[in-house]
């Protein structure tokens, strides 16, 4: 049997607000073939660590990598999808 891809690898996440602790010490590894879910109550920082894995909040400290590190984040999001809590808007656009 062959070792699972890894597709996102994070270690020791951390991300603060000024006072706010939002992710202490977030570590997980999520490999190809397998279903995933983030479970917790609001404010438990599940979009928040997925912001910073999508590269749309800026980690405090920690690491993370896609595809066992061998792709930048901006060229492995390439083959990612993903659609989070917060909707980044484009305000020099309109709906028409």
């Amino acid at each position: 049997m062959t070792p699972l891809e890894t597709i996102l690898f994070i270690k020791n996440l951390h991300k603060r607000y000024g006072t706010l602790q939002a992710l202490k010490n977030v570590s997980f590894e999520i490999q190809k073939g397998n279903i995933y879910g983030i479970l917790g109550p609001n404010g438990s920082g599940k979009s928040t660590t997925l912001g910073i894995a999508l590269n749309v909040v800026n980690k405090t400290s920690g690491v993370y990598s896609w595809f066992g590190g061998t792709m930048e984040t901006h060229q492995a999001l390439k083959k990612v999808g993903a659609i989070i809590e917060r909707p980044n808007f484009y305000r020099y656009m309109t709906a028409k």
